[in-house]
């Protein structure tokens, strides 16, 4: 017999048993799932900003994230795709962030653009024509325009829902700094902007914790109207469970990521 402690991963056979408070082998009748939550999707209906789930040729990579600050011990990952993809499995005690630099020796121009989660930002050099609701901001020089943008990219209307975003200006370049609070993908496109003109800083793979190979496969395209594969990762209580998709076919792919977490 196998002794299993709460939270802790165990073979199919003893995933039900726990020990109690005062140290007796019990049966963990309280175990429950949570009503699934979807992640990631194309659908407005179940997707929408801040839950994108189409993955650009360009790009071919999405990361999904799963807030587990309840600390639930299992997470069933459940992954419909319209392409062939990779999927490998991450855990986390905090939420990293993505930074966007404007470096000072190419300057943003006038029109310039970029896009996150699905909306486009436009840099504009004439003040009044930078209005929130055509989601452009004022740059009038690097540091200033860094300023108005991360104002803009959380405004409460026009900005991405579910970040927030803050800027540190420095002598030789600006870095806006975006953290995801409730949203649960952050996916940036380069739009017409070079990438010396508005540059993405995503080390966010680096600092998470890599699930075992076990936790990694290769998936043939599912139909995004069928139920999907589902994968079950043993979170163990850390805050936060990622599932990182790389397209398979280097095309652009429509993907839903929906995610059960189930305690004990």
């Amino acid at each position: 017999m196998a002794i299993v402690m709460k939270g802790q991963k165990a073979d199919a056979l003893y995933k039900n048993v726990a020990v109690d408070g005062g140290g007796s082998l019990k049966t963990a009748s309280g175990a429950y799932a949570e009503t699934e939550v979807i992640l990631a999707d194309a659908t407005a209906s179940t997707g929408g900003l801040g839950k994108i789930g189409t993955i650009p040729a360009t790009t071919g990579k999405l990361l999904v994230m799963c807030d587990n600050t309840d600390h639930a011990a299992q997470i069933d990952w459940r992954i419909k795709s319209d392409k062939a993809y990779s999927v490998q499995f991450y855990r986390s005690r905090t939420i990293p962030t993505i930074t966007l630099t404007m470096a000072d020796a190419t300057g943003v121009d006038d029109g310039d653009t970029f896009v996150l989660n699905g909306l486009t930002f436009t840099a504009e050099t004439t003040e009044g024509d930078a209005v929130a609701s055509a989601r452009k901001w004022y740059h009038a020089s690097q540091a200033a325009g860094s300023v108005a943008c991360a104002a803009l990219l959380q405004h409460a209307t026009y900005g991405v829902p579910g970040i927030t975003a803050a800027a540190a200006a420095v002598d030789a370049t600006d870095v806006i700094t975006v953290t995801p609070t409730t949203a649960t993908v952050l996916q940036f496109g380069q739009g017409t902007s070079d990438a010396n003109e508005i540059a993405l800083g995503d080390t966010r793979i680096a600092s998470l914790t890599k699930e075992p190979s076990g936790l990694y496969a290769a998936v043939a395209a599912n139909s995004t109207t069928s139920n999907g594969d589902l994968f079950t990762q043993w979170i163990d209580g850390w805050d936060y469970a990622w599932a990182y998709i790389s397209n398979g076919t280097g095309d652009a792919q429509t993907v839903t990521v929906a995610a059960t977490k189930i305690s004990v």
